[in-house]
């Protein structure tokens, strides 16, 4: 007897994936790892004109990743468009782009991260006379908004990032401590170039007690941000090479 052929599979039809899907697929590109989701939300800090950020790690991340700031605040008119993909402030259209003088400026970052994970922020505009708490769904829409005392400011609260993509989500949590040394190296390098702004952050494993992963002054010289890292030593190590080599090129 002929053995019998195998049934060929019937093609599936082309479709258009789903909205849902797409946001999904799609952010999943701008927040690529904890080190990406991090560097974003300081940067907004930055350009939000703050002087003080905090950052508030649980689980190296895995569990909360927060971050608060004395910066501007939002406006109540802009909650709307806060966390909507393509909404931003600080360009209109294309030629905006050559005189963009902010890290921040597709407005892709917190529609990304409410995609990804569990948003609410708490924000206070001068011009409130109370700050408001915002939680936004995964399409970046606001399910609830309360008042909420804080001073002038902005505090973005990111929990359990990546879980609305399960395989992804168990990759992230099983590398933690990968990705958290990763996202170490970018503050550092934010907290050395960002003069005049305090940045201070801390990380809580269970019950235990915050321990501080990188803290600065405030300073507006960059040799001082570099040992408040690093360390007075690796300061005078790096001018001497640089010294150095100066005497060299003379």
């Amino acid at each position: 007897m002929e053995a019998t052929a195998p049934c060929a599979q019937p093609a599936k039809a082309i479709k258009p994936i789903d909205h849902k899907s797409v946001h999904q697929i799609c952010s999943g590109q701008v927040v690529l790892n904890l080190g990406t989701a991090v560097k974003e939300l300081v940067e907004n800090s930055v350009d939000a004109g703050a002087t003080n950020i905090d950052l508030k790690l649980k689980e190296y991340g895995a569990d909360l990743i927060e971050v608060s700031d004395n910066g501007c605040g939002v406006e109540e008119e802009n909650f709307e468009g806060l966390t909507l993909k393509y909404y931003t402030s600080k360009i209109q259209d294309f030629s905006d782009l050559m005189h963009v003088g902010t890290f921040g400026f597709r407005g892709e970052a917190l529609s990304s991260l409410c995609a990804l994970s569990d948003v609410t922020i708490f924000t206070c505009h001068k011009s409130a006379k109370v700050g408001t708490r915002l939680v936004f769904d995964h399409n970046g829409k606001i399910t609830q908004k309360t008042p909420y005392p804080r001073q002038q400011g902005t505090t973005v609260s990111v929990q359990q990032l990546f879980y609305t993509l399960p395989v992804r989500h168990k990759e992230f949590q099983r590398n933690i401590k990968k990705e958290y040394a990763k996202m170490v190296q970018i503050l550092q390098a934010y907290c050395i170039i960002s003069t005049g702004v305090r940045i201070n952050c801390t990380n809580q494993v269970g019950q235990g007690k915050k321990h501080s992963v990188v803290c600065t002054t405030g300073s507006c010289s960059l040799k001082e941000n570099i040992g408040a890292i690093f360390g007075q030593k690796q300061v005078i190590l790096t001018v001497g090479k640089g010294e150095k080599a100066a005497a060299r090129i003379c």
